[in-house]
């Protein structure tokens, strides 16, 4: 299936019915016509298809730095999730996003790309959607299921993903249904009780007609363990909470996902039309992630003593855990003595507010594209979606069991999208592309926030709007066959608004009287910002091919992430705006299949110049409140770096392929010192040395199928998460290797396959909630231990 929000509906009766009815599909489709070649053997030749730049083009001579992996290499790679995409193109980081920013992704391509998941700020990294764009990183840990292949864009693509691509984009393309009768049924166990049933049944209805349906259901019990403080230390003076013998009360880093979608294609054979409608719906009722308490150090922070808010004992290092341990104190419930930054002290008894440790997402989308040849050289297309996509999220910054910062959302997305293109041939001297794009989204975020240290305890009941429009054109100019002159443009007017709303938790407005409830935030309900702008991006280049085993270009492309509305302020004064953050880079690079394209070797070398750079600052001087969290254009930086792509094929069933990516990030100017970011800093995600390498060889047992055994490695050099550089937020990636065997049938009809996943079993971080300053602490988000897997898939 094409995309599938990571989501599961309760129990796999559903699965399991769909199942069923995907083995008896072939006995209710028609003769099949004559079969095309399958997208993923297409996707493993010499010859991979993009269409990077509004044309299908072969790989090699695309001028762009890509990316492209089949289905089948993201099944031998035991990669099922968008987040899985990071570790084997260069440059590129994708990883869930810590629990304080709930069911999203943090997407990073060459160090650009954004880590609050707010609907006030934009991606810096665009995911497309069979063409279409989602605005935003929530919701956006998507399943790899039944893709033809994935395509992953470096570089700004202004001009030709357009919007909020500055870093570049992540586009991921379902098979479509065709007139070949068939399907699979896949069902793979492992550790932690996973479960997960895949399947696809293409169903030609006519000869014109033709219907693909699929499905994933998926259920993994969390790896990390919640424990009862007061149980594992009966005598710290904290009681327990559970009367369990294991002192455990739950688990994070659970999944339970499952997600239907159904695509209908009508293709005549011989007319020029053909139109493809798809419609989804997914349920994710998952765990938040995995997190860890890494620092604890706030005395204002005591556990609840009844009526003395003196007392108690403090955070501190006595809820840490075990180093390398999967266990956390977290308990998502309020409850505390504390003294707030105005000196006063003041308790919360406990069992007034808790949350639920999930991240959850219910989405269900409908999209059609039209294409329609109005001659051999003139051709349209029309690419319409609707996406909605409503979830919760816990927030239970300490991981402890007293209470700093408690937060439970539920966040609303809607999104329409229009984008129209009509493409021409000039007597093949010119392929041109004009077009115009729209996307209107509506976004809400309710929910209750307790910080008991601003004397904050409040309900927030935001919408925002957002509503972009582009117009775009991309030409190409053959001066010979082998030498090619390239440019794009597009215009993009912007318009966000955000409306706050700011309630006591009986819905009251705050009083304003001093050192009650919520007295920082009078005036802020039903205040509206607003952000309007617009924008022009270019893309200039050339490239040349050499031979037929090189091909080499270079380019001068712009890009941008949108600007917005402070999503988060401590007073009304704090409802600002930031403008939009922008990128201009210098590239050139090449593409070789050299030795008879045994081996292909592909290569680029960029310069990123980076203007208003979108930096949080947390001092407002000018503020009736010092201490905020504004995003403001603070800041102008360099990037350079280099990417190298390997595939190496030296006999039959042998292959090789490996990466290396590098990245030197150099502020330029600091304009805003509040920001406390200072020159010698960088940029969150950047690594400046990404590597990995695969290996597998296909072995025929000469007639009784093949055994493909197949390695992967990873690794990155360590990386700050947070813009304000500090030991915190300091990552220091592991090298991770994935191992997979698998057998198939002679006939091609069935496979087993075994895997493991984190073979050493290595403990890592794979993002940091660092809050050292303002709160004393620091979180982390735990990345997934050793698992093993068993496969069997069926195919008819």
């Amino acid at each position: 299936m094409s995309i599938i929000w990571k989501s599961r509906f309760q129990g796999h009766g559903a699965g399991l019915a769909l199942a069923a009815a995907m083995i008896a599909a072939p006995a209710m489709a028609q003769e099949a016509a004559t079969p095309e070649q399958p997208a993923a053997d297409q996707a493993n030749s010499a010859d991979i298809i993009v269409t990077a730049q509004f044309r299908a083009q072969n790989l090699q001579d695309t001028p762009i730095a890509i990316t492209a992996v089949s289905a089948d290499t993201l099944a031998a790679r035991s990669q099922t999730s968008v987040t899985d995409l990071g570790q084997f193109a260069p440059n590129v980081a994708l990883a869930p996003a810590t629990s304080i920013q709930g069911n999203a992704v943090a997407a990073f391509i060459r160090g650009v790309g954004q880590l609050d998941a707010s609907f006030a700020l934009e991606p810096g990294v665009g995911i497309y959607i069979d063409d279409i764009y989602y605005g935003t990183t929530f919701g956006a840990v998507m399943d790899l299921t039944d893709l033809e292949r994935v395509e992953v864009l470096r570089g700004p693509q202004g001009t030709l993903a357009g919007k909020n691509s500055v870093g570049g984009a992540v586009k991921l393309f379902s098979k479509k249904p065709d007139a070949t009768a068939g399907g699979f049924v896949e069902a793979t166990y492992g550790r932690f009780d996973r479960l997960e049933l895949r399947g696809s049944a293409n169903v030609p209805l006519t000869d014109d007609l033709f219907l693909r349906v699929s499905g994933v259901s998926k259920n993994v019990d969390g790896y990390m363990k919640l424990l009862d403080y007061g149980c594992v230390s009966p005598a710290s003076g904290i009681p327990a909470s559970s009367g369990n013998k294991n002192c455990q009360i739950g688990t994070e880093g659970g999944i339970d996902v499952m997600a239907l979608r159904a695509a209908l294609r009508y293709a005549p054979a011989g007319s020029p039309l053909e139109i493809n409608i798809v419609a989804d719906v997914s349920k994710d009722k998952s765990e938040t992630v995995a997190t860890k308490l890494l620092y604890a150090d706030n005395p204002s922070v005591r556990s609840y003593v009844a009526g003395d808010p003196t007392a108690g004992i403090p955070f501190d290092s006595r809820f840490l855990t075990g180093a390398n341990s999967y266990t956390s104190y977290a308990t998502y419930a309020t409850g505390g003595n504390y003294t707030t930054v105005f000196g006063i002290p003041t308790q919360i008894a406990p069992g007034g507010f808790s949350a639920s440790p999930t991240s959850t997402v219910k989405a269900w989308g409908l999209s059609g594209t039209i294409d329609y040849d109005l001659s051999d050289s003139f051709k349209l297309k029309s690419i319409t979606g609707y996406r909605s996509a409503d979830g919760t999220s816990a927030i239970d910054v300490d991981g402890s069991p007293l209470a700093i910062l408690l937060q439970q959302f539920t966040y609303g997305h809607e999104q329409f999208t229009q984008e129209l293109r009509l493409s021409a041939n000039f007597n093949d001297k010119v392929d041109l592309t004009v077009g115009g794009f729209y996307y209107n989204a509506t976004d809400t975020i309710k929910g209750r926030s307790q910080i008991p240290t601003l004397l904050f305890d409040f309900l927030s009941d935001d919408v925002i709007k957002n509503r972009s429009a582009s117009a775009f054109a991309h030409g190409e100019y053959h001066v010979t066959d082998a030498f090619n002159i390239i440019g794009g443009l597009r215009y993009t007017d912007d318009k966000k608004t955000y409306r706050y709303s700011r309630r006591n938790v009986d819905g009251t407005l705050p009083s304003g009287a001093f050192f009650t409830p919520n007295f920082l935030l009078v005036g802020l309900d039903g205040l509206t910002g607003t952000f309007k702008g617009n924008r022009v991006d270019y893309r200039i280049g050339a490239n040349y091919r050499w031979s037929d085993e090189l091909m080499t270009y270079a380019q001068l492309s712009t890009g941008f992430k949108g600007g917005g509305i402070n999503p988060r302020p401590s007073a009304p004064d704090q409802v600002q705006t930031f403008g939009p953050e922008k990128l201009t880079t210098y590239e050139a690079g090449f593409k070789a299949d050299l030795f008879g394209r045994m081996l292909r070797l592909n290569g680029a070398v960029f310069l990123n110049k980076y203007d208003d750079m979108q930096l949080v600052r947390y001092q407002c001087p000018e503020s009736l409140v010092l201490s905020c969290s504004v995003p403001s254009n603070a800041g102008d930086a360099e990037v350079f770096g280099w990417e190298l792509e390997a595939q190496l094929r030296p006999a039959d069933g042998l292959s090789f392929d490996a990466s290396v990516g590098y990245l030197d990030f150099d502020y330029k100017t600091i304009t805003n010192p509040a920001t406390l970011v200072t020159k010698d800093m960088i940029a969150p995600f950047i690594s400046k040395w990404q590597l990995s390498a695969g290996v597998q060889y296909e072995a025929d047992l000469g007639g009784n199928g093949t055994l493909t055994p197949r390695i992967d490695w990873s690794w990155r050099s360590n990386f700050y998460y947070n813009s304000v550089n500090n030991p915190y937020n300091l990552i220091d990636a592991p090298s991770l290797v994935n191992a997979r065997l698998t057998y198939q049938a002679a006939d091609k009809d069935w496979s087993l396959s075994v895997g493991v996943t984190n073979v050493f079993d290595k403990f890592y971080y794979q993002g940091v909630a660092e809050n050292v300053a303002t709160y004393g602490v620091s979180t982390g988000t735990v990345g997934r231990p050793r698992e093993w897997t068993a496969t069997v898939k069926k195919s008819f």
